[in-house]
């Protein structure tokens, strides 16, 4: 950690980057697959006309106007997809989810090595500081977060040296008392040395856990992202949802659509065990604004879904998605039906979920790949589960772990796009520009909406 000026605040200065603080330590030592940055560096042209090759009635001009978009409110994004086969062996890269404060930079192998901030760099000098000098506002920068101190060090430290600046770094946690930073006519302050507070003109925002709490709409102060992304469905599964299928809707005619799970919305408690039935005997249910694997519960039998009762609240309402399933099975829908395609088997012969966490950024000629990385599930798809054995084993892919002294990573489950594991996930290109198109719709369809509740983002003018 930096130089510590005030309660929960760090001064960082240029120069403070150490590469050794910023990346998982197998992640420094691995080298980026070649087919992996061979993808990151293809132009978009190339990526729309490839994704016409694979889906034949899909429209140029409707692909390409996604991949140039330039987003209002939503410019810096993750989505976790999932690679799935339904019974005739058709694939896919399903969305997940999409995440308005995402994790990845020290899960990603360097694009090039003589750039030794990699993503952080480019993130901060190709979408934060064309933002920041449009801005007039007067103050200084900071970086204010709730978890993931290795990447938003990383972050202030670029940020730093790419300003030439320094840097105040807050710790913004929902259940602090005395926080220190708060917004004042829906400007920011952070507090300095001197235990007075310093004016932010903008700020690098990684705050995850309630942040509407504490971060107000139209904010003078420069954000990436600003709440509203949060609002409009970058940390809402279920506005999120909405607005797919206003996309979806909008792009019918162009051979285009953001793919998902079938997905029901504003499910209140007393009706998840008809959807239970309706699902044929197995379901996710999530909280909608849950993130980081809380409040997300597989359920695959009746004494799975008394537990998930027993632990969420009575009063509120759920977003309900089909269980993308272990294996084949006769007795589901051939034509509702996905499976894991799962993880090529190890020389024990066992197959792993795995997700896929594809970052982007909005950059001067639209969105751009950025990061990308994969986790496993702790269990295998094809052995039986023991009796005692809760699904999400199965299932669950998410690396952060919610412990009393905080957050911690089951990083041992992280699978890196490098020379060493990229293969094992038995992915190919033009996967991961399935996956890139998808999440750009994805990123698109939040940002739209965005636009419709909250107007045009005057801050990004």
């Amino acid at each position: 950690m930096k130089l510590s000026i005030s309660k929960n605040v760090h001064l960082v200065e240029p120069g403070d980057f150490e590469a050794t603080d910023h990346w998982y330590p197998r992640v420094l030592n691995s080298n980026i697959h070649p087919l992996v940055a061979y993808f990151l560096n293809l132009s978009h042209e190339q990526m729309v006309e490839r994704y016409h090759r694979l889906h034949p009635s899909s429209d140029l001009n409707a692909i390409m106007e996604i991949l140039q978009y330039q987003p209002q409110y939503f410019r810096w994004a993750g989505t976790d997809l999932m690679h799935i086969t339904n019974h005739e062996g058709y694939r896919k890269l399903a969305v997940i989810e999409t995440n308005s404060c995402p994790s990845g930079q020290k899960s990603m192998p360097l694009l090039d090595l003589n750039v030794e901030q990699g993503g952080y760099k480019r993130l901060i000098e190709n979408t934060f500081k064309p933002m920041v000098e449009k801005h007039q506002e007067p103050g200084g920068l900071a970086v204010i977060y709730d978890k993931n101190p290795m990447e938003n060090i990383g972050y202030a430290a670029t940020i730093a040296d790419v300003f030439d600046e320094n840097v105040l770094l807050a710790k913004f946690d929902k259940d602090d008392q005395d926080p220190p930073a708060k917004f004042v006519n829906n400007k920011l302050f952070v507090r300095n040395e001197k235990e007075g507070w310093t004016e932010i003109r903008a700020a690098f925002r990684y705050v995850t856990q309630e942040p509407w709490n504490r971060i107000p709409q139209k904010s003078r102060t420069l954000l990436l992202n600003p709440i509203e992304a949060c609002l409009a469905g970058g940390r809402n599964k279920e506005v999120a949802s909405l607005a797919y299928d206003n996309f979806n809707e909008k792009f019918s005619g162009s051979g285009i659509s953001i793919f998902t799970p079938k997905t029901f919305t504003k499910v209140p408690y007393g009706e998840l065990a008809k959807y239970f039935k309706l699902l044929a005997g197995s379901m996710v249910i999530k909280v909608p604004d849950s993130n980081a694997g809380q409040g997300v519960y597989t359920v695959i039998n009746e004494k799975e879904l008394d537990f998930t009762l027993s632990k969420i609240d009575p009063n509120s309402e759920y977003l309900v998605q089909q269980l993308i399933h272990s294996n084949y099975s006769k007795g589901l829908d051939p034509t509702q039906a996905w499976y894991h395609v799962g993880t090529i088997p190890d020389s024990k012969g066992r197959s792993y979920a795995f997700d896929l966490r594809l970052m982007m950024h909005a950059t001067a000629e639209g969105m751009r790949p950025l990061a990308v990385y994969s986790r496993r599930s702790g269990f295998p798809l094809n052995q039986e589960l023991p009796e005692n054995m809760n699904s999400w084993e199965v299932y669950g892919t998410n690396l952060s772990i919610k412990g009393e002294d905080g957050w911690t990573y089951a990083d041992e489950r992280l699978m890196l796009f490098d020379i060493r594991n990229f293969g094992q996930l038995g992915l190919g290109i033009d996967e991961l520009i399935k996956g890139f198109v998808q999440s750009a719709m994805a990123v698109y369809a939040i940002d739209q909406n965005a636009i419709k509740k909250f107007g045009v983002n005057q801050a990004n003018i």
